[in-house]
């Protein structure tokens, strides 16, 4: 199963067709939608004729047409063409492209050309996915600490830089299992180049959904419609070099994607104003019967920091987690990384309590659950589906164009489905229906898995590969980008102006972090259900693969603990419906409260007027 992409708030959903055959229209900020009034003398028409209606627009191709024309003029209209194409280049080139380059790219690299086992290559994934854990000091340093002015610009300078380092020194050093570690080096610093440029347009873009909340919808939609089309290009290339050449190939093809970036940032295409040095602060020292000047010692605290320090507090040791994760699987025992990964999580949960206001720190742990209750388990997973007959006669046995370029292919066009669905039949549902409702469906998907793990589906005449494609490939990324979308509808809008950077580094930060504790867990798992997964000759047989209890592992990992977080649901997550704003009163920082328009924007409003 392929990895999701890491745990945004952390960004997705398009605005819903308008009615009959109009196409949408821009409203002006602080504009009402109009009322539809029915003449007195027209007939009501039945709600079986209005579906009817609606469902036959929808098969309309001109209908379609017109829409995608009006939404690209509204895109361009509010948000410029040059951000536009900015956005396009981070969330094409480097974040849907590169990130499927590391991700899928990993597998052949690590298997085929360094030759690890399973459990060897999941700990050498975690360690090159801290640095989407780190964005909360990605987002803490840049707020804080602009360069030559500027808070986002040389930060995506230097990280494009050492990304494009990264990626040709993948290409061109020879790797050995000896120094396998220092690959997994070198993709942790291309996946800080992709986690800067990930967090810093993520902020830019957060601030301008929130001056205009009337239309956010378009541009959410657009960021993630091209980072599915960036991960359906770089897929095209990963399966068939892997198979007939070097995987290394694939990192060399990876660096022009990852320089491409320095364009639009050299144009100057992000708007971003050069922020005035402000004065140091000063106090008065009176001594000697003179007045003398000296720095204050609070002065040396960036403003931000003095103002909440809670968050940077917790953005702080958020990222210290993180990283001291990464020690323990690199000097620590089994029992060691599985009691650090308990004790983190609870940590991190508290830490969400005591720092962010109520109901963005119950998302954001609900969110944070989800991620490590679905414990990843891909260093069996991947293996048992790749593996040659040597290790596993008669089973799926996939090439890697099938299983990392063919099926990611189509995963790219279900997650896009995963958007259509939501758009169209979801979006005004209440929060607590749209989780509890794809956490039960993601769950029975998980069925396919475990049906080819024993072999089930043979004995009905099904196929692997159409089992597989069926059930990982198609309705795992549907309902991933279901599930994905309300979160970002939830969390997306609570960032405080001048703090972008930093609370969406809290929040993704998290989430990528419980994505890295599920793989910590798993890890601890695949060894202690006795999955081996590369032949070691022994004295009794000729390969000790062995894949036995990978159904017991797989519905321990994605059925049983997976289902615990539908309670959460009711507990963690607002009873309302995606379509209405937060609000921050004095008893609770943010409530959510009733709307009548009709787009999934949410708005902040408080009594001190942030």
């Amino acid at each position: 199963m392929q990895s999701p992409p890491p745990g945004e708030p952390l960004s997705t959903c398009a605005n819903k067709p308008a009615p009959d055959h109009e196409a949408p229209k821009v409203l002006d900020k602080g504009a009402k939608p109009a009322q539809k009034v029915q003449a007195k003398d027209q007939p009501s028409k039945g709600k079986g004729a209005h579906d009817m209606r609606v469902n036959s627009n929808y098969a309309n191709p001109l209908y379609w047409a017109r829409y995608t024309k009006a939404y690209w003029r509204n895109l361009v209209t509010n948000f410029t063409l040059p951000f536009v194409i900015l956005l396009t280049s981070c969330y094409y080139g480097v974040k849907g492209t590169l990130y499927t380059f590391v991700m899928s790219g990993q597998l052949p690299y690590f298997q085929k050309y360094v030759g690890v086992s399973g459990v060897e290559y999941q700990k050498l994934k975690l360690l090159s996915q801290i640095p989407w854990a780190m964005k909360a000091w990605i987002g803490m340093i840049s707020d804080n600490f602009p360069i030559y002015g500027y808070h986002k610009r040389y930060y995506l300078y230097g990280a494009t830089f050492v990304g494009g380092v990264a990626f040709a020194m993948l290409g061109v050093l020879e790797i050995t299992q000896a120094t396998a570690y220092f690959a997994a080096l070198l993709f942790f610093f291309a996946s800080l180049d992709m986690a800067t440029a990930d967090l810093l347009c993520e902020g830019k873009y957060a601030e301008k959904m929130m001056e205009k909340p009337e239309t956010s919808s378009d541009l959410v939609s657009w960021v993630w419609g091209v980072y599915q089309l960036g991960s359906l290009t770089a897929s095209a290339f990963i399966g068939p070099i892997s198979d007939s050449h070097n995987p290394k190939i694939i990192f060399l093809i990876a660096v022009p994607f990852a320089l491409q970036f320095l364009i639009p940032l050299y144009l100057g295409y992000l708007p971003e104003e050069k922020v005035e040095k402000k004065a140091k602060e000063s106090r008065v020292v009176e001594g000697s019967g003179a007045a003398q000047a000296s720095p204050s010692r609070m002065s040396i605290i960036p403003p931000l920091m003095r103002e909440n320090p809670k968050v940077f507090i917790m953005a702080f040791l958020t990222a210290l987690i993180a990283i001291f994760l990464g020690v323990v699987h690199l000097v620590g025992t089994e029992t060691q990384q599985l009691v650090y990964a308990i004790s983190a999580s609870v940590a991190l949960c508290w830490l969400s309590h005591w720092a962010l206001p109520p109901v963005l720190s119950k998302s954001n742990i609900y969110m944070f659950l989800c991620n490590v209750l679905y414990i990843q388990v891909s260093g069996a997973q991947d293996y048992f589906y790749t593996a040659g007959p040597d290790c596993f006669p008669g089973g799926p046995n996939f090439s890697y164009s099938y299983y990392s370029t063919f099926t990611v292919v189509v995963g790219s066009v279900a997650a896009w489905i995963g958007v259509v669905i939501f758009q169209a039949w979801m979006r005004d549902w209440k929060f607590r229906k749209v989780f509890w409702t794809t956490t039960v469906i993601r769950v029975v998907g998980s069925i396919f898995d475990i049906a080819i793990a024993t072999r089930s589906n043979l004995r009905f005449g099904l196929s692997d590969k159409l089992v597989y494609m069926f059930g990982d490939a198609i309705i795992y990324n549907i309902v991933y980008q279901m599930d994905f979308m309300p979160a970002v509808v939830l969390t997306s809008k609570v960032c405080e102006k001048g703090l972008e950077s930093t609370i969406y580094s809290l929040l993704a930060g998290m989430q990528n972090l419980g994505q890295n504790l599920s793989l910590s867990l798993g890890t601890y798992l695949v060894t202690k259900f006795g999955v081996r997964t590369v032949c070691k000759p022994t004295l009794t047989e000729e390969c000790d693969c062995n894949f036995n209890t990978l159904p017991q592992l797989l519905f321990l990992c994605h059925m049983c603990l997976p289902l615990l977080s539908i309670p959460l649901t009711f507990w963690l997550i607002p009873d309302k419906r995606m379509t209405e704003t937060i609000k921050l009163e004095d008893e609770e920082y943010y409530e959510l409260v009733e709307t009548n328009r009709n787009d999934l924007s949410v708005e902040l409003r408080s009594n001190q007027g942030l």
